[in-house]
Protein backbone atom coordinates (compact mmCIF):
# COMPACT_ATOMS: atom_id res chain seq x y z
CA UNK A 1 0.00 0.00 0.00
CA UNK A 2 1.28 3.50 -0.91
CA UNK A 3 2.86 5.37 1.79
CA UNK A 4 0.43 8.45 2.98
CA UNK A 5 0.69 11.58 1.54
CA UNK A 6 4.02 13.23 3.45
CA UNK A 7 2.69 10.33 6.26
CA UNK A 8 3.33 12.12 9.68
CA UNK A 9 7.15 12.66 8.06
CA UNK A 10 9.05 13.72 11.17
CA UNK A 11 7.50 13.07 14.12
CA UNK A 12 10.46 14.38 15.41
CA UNK A 13 9.08 17.19 17.49
CA UNK A 14 10.83 19.85 15.34
CA UNK A 15 7.93 21.67 14.91
CA UNK A 16 8.95 23.64 12.20
CA UNK A 17 11.15 25.27 14.28
CA UNK A 18 13.84 26.87 13.79
CA UNK A 19 11.24 27.04 11.75
CA UNK A 20 10.21 30.06 11.95
CA UNK A 21 13.13 30.35 13.16
CA UNK A 22 12.95 34.62 13.93
CA UNK A 23 9.72 34.54 14.20
CA UNK A 24 9.24 32.39 10.77
CA UNK A 25 9.45 34.50 8.50
CA UNK A 26 6.79 36.81 9.52
CA UNK A 27 4.05 34.37 9.75
CA UNK A 28 1.18 35.29 11.60
CA UNK A 29 2.57 39.25 11.19
CA UNK A 30 -0.20 41.97 9.45
CA UNK A 31 2.02 44.19 7.62
CA UNK A 32 4.56 41.89 5.66
CA UNK A 33 3.23 38.47 5.49
CA UNK A 34 5.40 36.04 3.47
CA UNK A 35 4.98 35.55 -0.29
CA UNK A 36 3.48 31.95 -0.73
CA UNK A 37 5.69 30.58 -3.97
CA UNK A 38 3.31 27.67 -5.49
CA UNK A 39 4.96 25.48 -7.58
CA UNK A 40 2.63 23.50 -8.15
CA UNK A 41 2.62 24.54 -12.07
CA UNK A 42 5.41 21.57 -12.49
CA UNK A 43 2.71 19.13 -12.69
CA UNK A 44 -0.56 21.01 -13.50
CA UNK A 45 -1.95 21.43 -16.69
CA UNK A 46 -1.65 18.57 -18.89
CA UNK A 47 0.00 16.09 -16.18
CA UNK A 48 -1.76 12.81 -16.72
CA UNK A 49 -0.06 9.77 -16.31
CA UNK A 50 -3.37 7.71 -16.70
CA UNK A 51 -3.43 9.14 -20.32
CA UNK A 52 -3.07 5.52 -22.37
CA UNK A 53 0.65 5.79 -23.07
CA UNK A 54 2.51 3.32 -21.81
CA UNK A 55 6.33 1.94 -21.65
CA UNK A 56 8.35 -1.21 -21.06
CA UNK A 57 8.95 -1.39 -17.53
CA UNK A 58 12.67 -3.16 -18.19
CA UNK A 59 13.66 0.30 -19.83
CA UNK A 60 13.76 1.87 -15.92
CA UNK A 61 16.83 -0.77 -15.14
CA UNK A 62 18.19 -0.12 -18.36
CA UNK A 63 17.89 3.90 -17.30
CA UNK A 64 19.39 3.27 -14.11
CA UNK A 65 22.16 1.23 -15.45
CA UNK A 66 23.34 3.85 -18.03
CA UNK A 67 23.14 7.07 -15.20
CA UNK A 68 24.09 5.36 -11.78
CA UNK A 69 23.70 8.56 -10.17
CA UNK A 70 20.31 8.15 -10.15
CA UNK A 71 20.49 4.87 -8.36
CA UNK A 72 19.40 6.72 -5.10
CA UNK A 73 15.94 7.34 -6.34
CA UNK A 74 15.52 3.34 -8.01
CA UNK A 75 12.81 2.63 -5.61
CA UNK A 76 11.29 5.90 -6.05
CA UNK A 77 11.57 5.92 -9.97
CA UNK A 78 9.59 2.31 -10.04
CA UNK A 79 7.23 2.68 -7.30
CA UNK A 80 5.72 5.53 -9.44
CA UNK A 81 5.49 4.11 -12.57
CA UNK A 82 4.71 0.79 -10.70
CA UNK A 83 1.23 2.81 -9.15
CA UNK A 84 0.79 4.45 -12.63
CA UNK A 85 0.74 0.83 -14.55
CA UNK A 86 3.91 2.31 -16.32
CA UNK A 87 2.11 5.46 -18.22
CA UNK A 88 4.37 8.79 -19.47
CA UNK A 89 3.49 11.71 -17.12
CA UNK A 90 5.66 14.10 -19.14
CA UNK A 91 3.87 13.14 -22.69
CA UNK A 92 0.72 12.69 -23.86
CA UNK A 93 -0.74 11.83 -27.64
CA UNK A 94 0.67 15.37 -28.60
CA UNK A 95 4.18 15.10 -27.57
CA UNK A 96 5.89 16.87 -24.05
CA UNK A 97 3.31 18.68 -22.36
CA UNK A 98 3.71 21.77 -20.38
CA UNK A 99 4.36 20.40 -17.32
CA UNK A 100 7.21 19.41 -18.27
CA UNK A 101 8.52 22.32 -19.66
CA UNK A 102 7.67 24.18 -16.14
CA UNK A 103 9.83 21.38 -15.17
CA UNK A 104 12.52 21.88 -17.00
CA UNK A 105 12.73 25.32 -16.40
CA UNK A 106 12.61 24.98 -12.38
CA UNK A 107 15.70 22.27 -12.95
CA UNK A 108 17.66 24.54 -15.24
CA UNK A 109 17.20 27.33 -12.45
CA UNK A 110 17.52 26.04 -9.28
CA UNK A 111 20.86 28.35 -8.66
CA UNK A 112 17.73 30.66 -8.16
CA UNK A 113 17.24 28.88 -4.52
CA UNK A 114 20.78 29.13 -3.84
CA UNK A 115 21.72 25.47 -5.17
CA UNK A 116 25.25 25.77 -6.30
CA UNK A 117 25.96 21.90 -7.72
CA UNK A 118 24.75 21.53 -11.34
CA UNK A 119 22.25 18.84 -12.01
CA UNK A 120 23.34 15.52 -13.33
CA UNK A 121 23.28 14.59 -16.63
CA UNK A 122 22.89 18.32 -17.65
CA UNK A 123 24.50 17.36 -21.18
CA UNK A 124 22.24 14.76 -22.23
CA UNK A 125 19.25 16.93 -20.45
CA UNK A 126 19.80 19.67 -22.66
CA UNK A 127 20.42 17.38 -25.82
CA UNK A 128 17.56 15.28 -25.33
CA UNK A 129 15.66 18.51 -25.34
CA UNK A 130 16.68 19.93 -28.55
CA UNK A 131 16.29 16.74 -29.95
CA UNK A 132 12.73 16.52 -29.14
CA UNK A 133 12.20 20.75 -30.11
CA UNK A 134 14.13 20.22 -33.65
CA UNK A 135 12.02 17.02 -34.77
CA UNK A 136 8.74 18.61 -33.88
CA UNK A 137 8.18 14.92 -32.89
CA UNK A 138 4.89 14.54 -30.83
CA UNK A 139 6.13 10.72 -30.04
CA UNK A 140 6.77 9.74 -26.66
CA UNK A 141 10.71 9.09 -25.81
CA UNK A 142 10.82 6.69 -22.49
CA UNK A 143 14.73 7.82 -21.85
CA UNK A 144 13.68 11.23 -21.72
CA UNK A 145 10.45 10.67 -19.54
CA UNK A 146 12.92 8.63 -16.97
CA UNK A 147 14.94 11.37 -17.19
CA UNK A 148 12.24 13.74 -15.90
CA UNK A 149 10.82 11.63 -13.59
CA UNK A 150 15.00 11.19 -11.75
CA UNK A 151 15.56 15.08 -12.33
CA UNK A 152 12.01 15.69 -10.18
CA UNK A 153 13.79 13.50 -7.30
CA UNK A 154 17.03 14.96 -7.42
CA UNK A 155 15.14 18.89 -7.35
CA UNK A 156 13.23 17.87 -4.37
CA UNK A 157 15.87 16.81 -3.05
CA UNK A 158 18.17 20.07 -3.62
CA UNK A 159 16.07 22.27 -3.16
CA UNK A 160 13.40 20.89 -0.40
CA UNK A 161 15.79 18.20 1.35
CA UNK A 162 19.24 19.80 1.68
CA UNK A 163 22.39 18.21 -0.30
CA UNK A 164 24.48 16.88 2.61
CA UNK A 165 22.15 14.59 4.11
CA UNK A 166 24.93 12.38 5.24
CA UNK A 167 27.52 15.19 6.27
CA UNK A 168 25.84 17.21 8.63
CA UNK A 169 26.90 15.49 12.16
CA UNK A 170 30.22 16.28 10.57
CA UNK A 171 30.34 19.92 10.56
CA UNK A 172 28.54 19.61 13.89
CA UNK A 173 25.06 19.67 13.91
CA UNK A 174 22.86 17.05 15.97
CA UNK A 175 19.37 18.44 15.46
CA UNK A 176 16.74 15.86 13.70
CA UNK A 177 17.10 16.28 9.97
CA UNK A 178 13.84 16.19 7.68
CA UNK A 179 13.36 13.16 6.00
CA UNK A 180 11.75 13.63 2.32
CA UNK A 181 9.29 11.00 1.08
CA UNK A 182 10.18 12.21 -3.29
CA UNK A 183 7.45 9.60 -3.98
CA UNK A 184 4.96 11.30 -1.83
CA UNK A 185 5.96 14.64 -3.19
CA UNK A 186 5.13 14.17 -6.80
CA UNK A 187 1.86 12.07 -5.73
CA UNK A 188 0.28 15.18 -4.02
CA UNK A 189 1.20 17.27 -7.20
CA UNK A 190 0.05 14.37 -9.49
CA UNK A 191 -3.30 14.66 -6.94
CA UNK A 192 -3.82 18.03 -8.27
CA UNK A 193 -3.93 19.47 -4.51
CA UNK A 194 -4.73 22.54 -3.83
CA UNK A 195 -1.92 23.66 -1.24
CA UNK A 196 1.18 24.29 -2.55
CA UNK A 197 3.82 21.33 -2.14
CA UNK A 198 6.61 23.62 -1.73
CA UNK A 199 4.83 24.54 1.78
CA UNK A 200 4.84 21.47 2.68
CA UNK A 201 8.22 20.29 2.07
CA UNK A 202 10.21 23.90 3.75
CA UNK A 203 9.38 26.11 6.22
CA UNK A 204 8.18 29.84 5.84
CA UNK A 205 11.65 31.04 6.99
CA UNK A 206 13.38 29.43 3.86
CA UNK A 207 10.94 31.22 1.59
CA UNK A 208 11.86 34.90 3.39
CA UNK A 209 15.07 33.79 2.97
CA UNK A 210 15.31 32.64 -0.66
CA UNK A 211 13.52 36.29 -1.46
CA UNK A 212 16.40 37.96 -0.22
CA UNK A 213 18.72 35.90 -1.58
CA UNK A 214 17.19 37.22 -5.21
CA UNK A 215 17.24 40.52 -3.78
CA UNK A 216 20.87 40.71 -2.85
CA UNK A 217 21.78 38.81 -6.54
CA UNK A 218 20.01 41.93 -7.62
CA UNK A 219 22.21 44.13 -6.02
CA UNK A 220 25.36 42.46 -7.35
CA UNK A 221 24.15 42.64 -10.51
CA UNK A 222 23.49 46.39 -9.96
CA UNK A 223 26.96 47.41 -10.07
CA UNK A 224 30.46 47.29 -8.36
CA UNK A 225 30.17 47.41 -4.52
CA UNK A 226 30.86 51.10 -2.64
CA UNK A 227 34.28 50.12 -1.22
CA UNK A 228 34.39 52.10 2.42
CA UNK A 229 37.12 51.88 5.03
CA UNK A 230 37.25 52.84 8.66
CA UNK A 231 38.71 56.49 9.12
CA UNK A 232 39.19 57.97 12.65
CA UNK A 233 37.17 60.56 11.28
CA UNK A 234 33.76 58.72 11.87
CA UNK A 235 34.02 58.37 15.04
CA UNK A 236 33.39 61.68 15.88
CA UNK A 237 30.62 62.36 13.62
CA UNK A 238 27.03 63.05 15.30
CA UNK A 239 23.74 63.30 13.84
CA UNK A 240 23.72 67.22 12.25
CA UNK A 241 27.16 66.97 11.78
CA UNK A 242 29.06 67.74 8.17
CA UNK A 243 32.15 65.93 6.69
CA UNK A 244 32.71 64.43 3.01
CA UNK A 245 33.39 60.95 4.60
CA UNK A 246 29.12 61.43 4.87
CA UNK A 247 28.73 60.76 1.03
CA UNK A 248 30.54 57.38 0.20
CA UNK A 249 28.59 56.38 3.57
CA UNK A 250 25.55 57.13 2.16
CA UNK A 251 26.03 55.44 -1.53
CA UNK A 252 26.94 52.10 0.27
CA UNK A 253 23.78 52.42 2.72
CA UNK A 254 21.61 53.44 -0.34
CA UNK A 255 23.49 50.37 -2.27
CA UNK A 256 22.21 47.86 0.49
CA UNK A 257 18.90 49.07 0.50
CA UNK A 258 18.93 50.29 3.84
CA UNK A 259 18.79 54.65 2.56
CA UNK A 260 15.86 54.98 -0.34
CA UNK A 261 17.41 58.61 -1.26
CA UNK A 262 20.49 58.89 -2.44
CA UNK A 263 21.47 62.78 -1.80
CA UNK A 264 24.66 64.68 -3.10
CA UNK A 265 24.35 66.16 0.72
CA UNK A 266 27.59 65.47 3.14
CA UNK A 267 25.34 66.18 5.87
CA UNK A 268 24.61 63.28 9.03
CA UNK A 269 20.18 63.79 8.65
CA UNK A 270 17.62 62.33 10.30
CA UNK A 271 17.25 59.73 7.23
CA UNK A 272 20.85 58.78 7.60
CA UNK A 273 20.73 57.83 11.38
CA UNK A 274 17.32 55.54 10.77
CA UNK A 275 19.35 54.07 7.86
CA UNK A 276 22.55 53.37 10.27
CA UNK A 277 20.02 52.25 13.26
CA UNK A 278 18.27 50.06 11.12
CA UNK A 279 21.64 48.40 9.54
CA UNK A 280 22.62 47.74 12.98
CA UNK A 281 20.07 46.44 14.78
CA UNK A 282 20.03 44.01 11.67
CA UNK A 283 24.15 42.94 12.05
CA UNK A 284 23.65 42.99 16.07
CA UNK A 285 25.17 45.98 16.53
CA UNK A 286 23.68 47.86 19.57
CA UNK A 287 21.98 50.65 17.22
CA UNK A 288 22.74 53.54 18.41
CA UNK A 289 24.12 56.63 16.18
CA UNK A 290 27.92 55.76 16.21
CA UNK A 291 29.71 55.96 13.27
CA UNK A 292 32.14 52.73 14.90
CA UNK A 293 34.60 50.50 12.94
CA UNK A 294 32.50 47.58 14.01
CA UNK A 295 30.06 49.10 11.79
CA UNK A 296 32.00 49.91 8.84
CA UNK A 297 33.09 46.51 8.76
CA UNK A 298 29.81 44.67 8.46
CA UNK A 299 29.07 47.72 6.19
CA UNK A 300 32.08 46.50 3.83
CA UNK A 301 31.50 43.17 3.51
CA UNK A 302 31.20 42.49 -0.03
CA UNK A 303 27.86 40.97 -1.82
CA UNK A 304 29.06 38.17 -2.81
CA UNK A 305 30.14 37.89 0.37
CA UNK A 306 26.73 37.91 1.78
CA UNK A 307 25.24 35.76 -1.02
CA UNK A 308 27.23 33.08 0.29
CA UNK A 309 25.92 33.31 3.63
CA UNK A 310 22.40 33.40 2.66
CA UNK A 311 23.08 30.28 0.41
CA UNK A 312 24.21 28.11 3.50
CA UNK A 313 21.46 29.19 5.90
CA UNK A 314 19.03 28.33 3.05
CA UNK A 315 20.79 24.83 2.73
CA UNK A 316 20.47 25.17 6.98
CA UNK A 317 16.96 25.61 6.70
CA UNK A 318 16.16 22.50 4.29
CA UNK A 319 16.98 20.37 6.92
CA UNK A 320 14.58 21.62 9.19
CA UNK A 321 10.99 19.43 9.02
CA UNK A 322 7.77 21.88 7.80
CA UNK A 323 5.16 20.03 10.12
CA UNK A 324 3.26 22.48 12.68
CA UNK A 325 2.63 20.50 15.70
CA UNK A 326 1.55 23.61 18.09
CA UNK A 327 2.89 23.59 21.77
CA UNK A 328 5.90 25.28 23.14
CA UNK A 329 9.29 25.47 22.99
CA UNK A 330 12.90 27.06 23.55
CA UNK A 331 14.92 28.36 20.35
CA UNK A 332 18.75 29.12 21.00
CA UNK A 333 20.26 31.20 17.94
CA UNK A 334 24.08 30.75 18.92
CA UNK A 335 25.71 33.46 16.09
CA UNK A 336 22.61 35.87 17.29
CA UNK A 337 23.32 35.48 20.84
CA UNK A 338 19.34 35.40 21.55
CA UNK A 339 16.71 33.48 23.33
CA UNK A 340 13.60 32.44 21.95
CA UNK A 341 10.32 31.82 23.43
CA UNK A 342 7.62 30.59 21.25
CA UNK A 343 3.58 29.26 22.15
CA UNK A 344 2.21 27.63 19.84
CA UNK A 345 4.44 28.27 17.16
CA UNK A 346 4.11 32.41 17.89
CA UNK A 347 7.17 34.36 19.47
CA UNK A 348 6.15 35.64 22.80
CA UNK A 349 9.29 36.10 24.24
CA UNK A 350 13.12 37.22 23.30
CA UNK A 351 16.39 37.55 25.23
CA UNK A 352 19.93 38.11 25.42
CA UNK A 353 22.33 34.83 25.98
CA UNK A 354 26.31 34.06 26.53
CA UNK A 355 27.56 31.13 23.96
CA UNK A 356 30.48 29.48 24.37
CA UNK A 357 33.76 30.55 22.81
CA UNK A 358 35.38 29.53 20.15
CA UNK A 359 37.93 27.08 21.92
CA UNK A 360 34.18 25.47 23.67
CA UNK A 361 31.40 25.64 21.47
CA UNK A 362 28.04 25.47 21.90
CA UNK A 363 27.09 22.21 20.56
CA UNK A 364 24.00 22.51 17.74
CA UNK A 365 21.36 19.85 19.25
CA UNK A 366 18.25 19.80 20.91
CA UNK A 367 16.50 18.41 24.07
CA UNK A 368 13.86 18.46 26.32
CA UNK A 369 13.51 20.78 29.02
CA UNK A 370 12.58 18.72 32.52
CA UNK A 371 13.55 20.73 35.48
CA UNK A 372 14.18 24.06 37.01
CA UNK A 373 17.09 23.94 39.92
CA UNK A 374 16.98 27.43 42.34
CA UNK A 375 19.89 28.52 44.16
CA UNK A 376 21.89 25.74 42.45
CA UNK A 377 25.14 24.45 43.35
CA UNK A 378 27.80 24.41 40.18
CA UNK A 379 29.34 20.70 40.09
CA UNK A 380 32.54 21.67 38.58
CA UNK A 381 33.57 19.57 35.26
CA UNK A 382 36.79 17.99 35.89
CA UNK A 383 38.26 19.85 32.54
CA UNK A 384 37.55 23.27 34.67
CA UNK A 385 39.22 21.57 37.64
CA UNK A 386 42.30 20.15 36.17
CA UNK A 387 42.78 23.71 33.69
CA UNK A 388 42.07 26.28 36.47
CA UNK A 389 40.54 25.47 40.01
CA UNK A 390 44.04 23.51 41.12
CA UNK A 391 46.40 25.93 39.77
CA UNK A 392 44.36 28.44 41.57
CA UNK A 393 44.74 26.44 44.63
CA UNK A 394 48.26 26.12 43.92
CA UNK A 395 48.83 29.81 43.86
CA UNK A 396 46.69 30.35 46.92
CA UNK A 397 45.64 28.11 49.86
CA UNK A 398 42.99 29.52 50.46
CA UNK A 399 41.51 29.76 46.85
CA UNK A 400 38.24 27.24 47.37
CA UNK A 401 37.15 29.28 50.20
CA UNK A 402 37.45 32.64 48.71
CA UNK A 403 35.09 31.19 45.32
CA UNK A 404 32.82 29.92 47.65
CA UNK A 405 33.74 26.49 46.42
CA UNK A 406 34.42 22.98 48.78
CA UNK A 407 35.48 19.58 48.10
CA UNK A 408 32.27 17.01 47.57
CA UNK A 409 33.31 13.45 47.32
CA UNK A 410 36.51 14.04 45.52
CA UNK A 411 34.97 16.86 43.15
CA UNK A 412 34.81 20.31 43.47
CA UNK A 413 31.27 22.34 43.54
CA UNK A 414 30.63 25.77 44.09
CA UNK A 415 27.83 26.79 46.98
CA UNK A 416 24.64 28.70 46.39
CA UNK A 417 24.73 32.30 46.33
CA UNK A 418 25.00 35.37 44.32
CA UNK A 419 28.57 34.56 43.33
CA UNK A 420 28.16 31.22 42.17
CA UNK A 421 28.89 30.56 38.83
CA UNK A 422 25.61 29.70 37.81
CA UNK A 423 23.71 32.49 39.27
CA UNK A 424 20.76 32.14 40.67
CA UNK A 425 18.98 29.18 38.91
CA UNK A 426 19.57 27.20 36.36
CA UNK A 427 17.68 24.75 33.83
CA UNK A 428 18.08 21.35 32.71
CA UNK A 429 17.59 19.48 29.57
CA UNK A 430 19.65 16.37 30.19
CA UNK A 431 22.19 15.55 27.19
CA UNK A 432 25.51 13.44 26.84
CA UNK A 433 26.91 17.48 26.25
CA UNK A 434 26.73 18.53 30.01
CA UNK A 435 24.73 22.13 28.44
CA UNK A 436 22.23 23.53 29.84
CA UNK A 437 20.68 27.41 30.61
CA UNK A 438 21.54 29.10 33.23
CA UNK A 439 22.00 32.68 35.40
CA UNK A 440 25.85 34.25 35.80
CA UNK A 441 26.29 36.96 38.40
CA UNK A 442 28.71 38.13 34.86
CA UNK A 443 25.68 40.59 33.87
CA UNK A 444 28.28 43.34 32.50
CA UNK A 445 28.58 40.71 29.58
CA UNK A 446 25.12 40.98 28.19
CA UNK A 447 25.70 44.58 27.29
CA UNK A 448 28.27 43.63 24.82
CA UNK A 449 26.80 42.69 21.14
CA UNK A 450 29.65 39.66 20.66
CA UNK A 451 28.17 37.41 23.42
CA UNK A 452 30.99 34.22 23.21
CA UNK A 453 32.54 34.08 26.71
CA UNK A 454 31.25 30.36 28.31
CA UNK A 455 32.62 26.99 28.59
CA UNK A 456 29.81 25.94 26.16
CA UNK A 457 26.91 25.96 28.81
CA UNK A 458 24.19 29.05 27.53
CA UNK A 459 23.68 31.86 29.85
CA UNK A 460 20.44 33.78 29.95
CA UNK A 461 20.53 37.52 30.59
CA UNK A 462 17.10 37.34 31.92
CA UNK A 463 16.81 34.08 33.83
CA UNK A 464 13.67 35.23 36.30
CA UNK A 465 11.46 35.91 33.58
CA UNK A 466 12.66 32.57 32.08
CA UNK A 467 11.53 30.81 34.79
CA UNK A 468 8.10 32.54 35.13
CA UNK A 469 7.29 31.59 31.43
CA UNK A 470 8.05 28.19 31.96
CA UNK A 471 6.41 27.57 35.39
CA UNK A 472 3.03 29.43 34.49
CA UNK A 473 1.74 25.60 33.69
CA UNK A 474 1.93 25.47 37.71
CA UNK A 475 -0.20 27.96 39.65
CA UNK A 476 1.82 27.48 42.85
CA UNK A 477 4.88 29.14 41.79
CA UNK A 478 3.94 32.81 41.95
CA UNK A 479 6.95 35.40 40.53
CA UNK A 480 7.07 36.36 43.90
CA UNK A 481 7.72 32.69 45.43
CA UNK A 482 10.68 32.15 42.44
CA UNK A 483 12.29 35.48 43.17
CA UNK A 484 12.12 33.71 46.95
CA UNK A 485 13.81 30.46 45.55
CA UNK A 486 16.35 31.97 43.58
CA UNK A 487 18.00 33.74 46.64
CA UNK A 488 17.09 31.32 49.14
CA UNK A 489 20.60 29.92 48.75
CA UNK A 490 19.15 26.38 49.41
CA UNK A 491 19.14 24.37 45.94
CA UNK A 492 15.79 23.14 45.12
CA UNK A 493 14.75 21.29 42.55
CA UNK A 494 11.16 21.51 40.75
CA UNK A 495 10.35 19.08 37.88
CA UNK A 496 8.18 20.40 35.21
CA UNK A 497 4.63 19.11 34.24
CA UNK A 498 5.21 19.24 30.76
CA UNK A 499 8.32 19.15 28.85
CA UNK A 500 9.60 21.78 26.96
CA UNK A 501 11.70 20.69 23.88
CA UNK A 502 14.89 23.13 23.64
CA UNK A 503 16.82 23.36 20.32
CA UNK A 504 19.99 24.92 19.93
CA UNK A 505 20.63 26.42 16.31
CA UNK A 506 22.98 28.06 14.32
CA UNK A 507 21.94 30.65 11.85
CA UNK A 508 23.54 33.83 10.28
CA UNK A 509 21.36 34.78 8.01
CA UNK A 510 17.58 35.35 8.72
CA UNK A 511 14.63 36.95 8.38
CA UNK A 512 13.03 38.39 11.32
CA UNK A 513 9.20 39.03 12.53
CA UNK A 514 9.25 42.46 11.30
CA UNK A 515 10.38 40.48 7.29
CA UNK A 516 14.00 42.28 8.00
CA UNK A 517 16.78 40.76 6.92
CA UNK A 518 19.43 39.92 9.02
CA UNK A 519 23.26 39.02 9.19
CA UNK A 520 25.39 37.85 12.08
CA UNK A 521 28.97 37.15 12.40
CA UNK A 522 29.98 33.47 11.97
CA UNK A 523 31.46 32.88 15.14
CA UNK A 524 32.73 29.55 14.71
CA UNK A 525 33.63 29.26 11.28
CA UNK A 526 30.89 27.03 10.00
CA UNK A 527 29.76 28.95 7.38
CA UNK A 528 32.79 28.62 5.37
CA UNK A 529 33.13 24.59 6.21
CA UNK A 530 29.39 24.26 4.39
CA UNK A 531 29.73 26.31 1.33
CA UNK A 532 32.89 23.93 0.70
CA UNK A 533 30.48 21.03 1.16
CA UNK A 534 27.99 23.13 -1.14
CA UNK A 535 30.31 23.84 -3.70
CA UNK A 536 31.68 19.72 -4.05
CA UNK A 537 30.44 17.80 -6.54
CA UNK A 538 28.81 13.93 -6.83
CA UNK A 539 28.02 13.89 -9.96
Amino acid sequence: MMKNVLRNRYKLELLFVILLLINSGCKGQSKKSPTKVNLDTIVKGNFNPASGLAFDSVSIDSFLNARPFFRKFSSDLKQFYHIHLHKYAWFDAHGITESANNLINHIQTQEDDGVLKEYPYKTDFKRMADQLRISGSASPRVDYELMLTAEYFNYAKNVWGGAEVDKTKDIGWYLPRKKLEYLDLLQKQLNGSRDSVEQNAVIPQYLELRKALHRYRQIEQSGPDVILSYNAGFAGLKPGDTSSLIIPLTKRLHQLQYLQNLTPFNTYNPELLVAITLFKSTHGITPDSKINAKFIQQLSVPVHKRIEQIIVNLERLRWIPADDHGGEFILVNIPEFQLHYYNSNALTWSCKVVVGKAMTKTVIFSGHLQYIVFSPYWYIPPSIIQKEIKPGMARNSNYLAAHNMEWNGGNVRQKPGTKNSLGLVKFIFPNSNNIYLHDTPAKPLFAEDTRAFSHGCIRVGEPKELAIKILKQDASWSPERIDAAMHAGRENTVILKNKIPVYIGYFTAFVNSKGELNFREDIYKRDEQLLKLLMQTDL
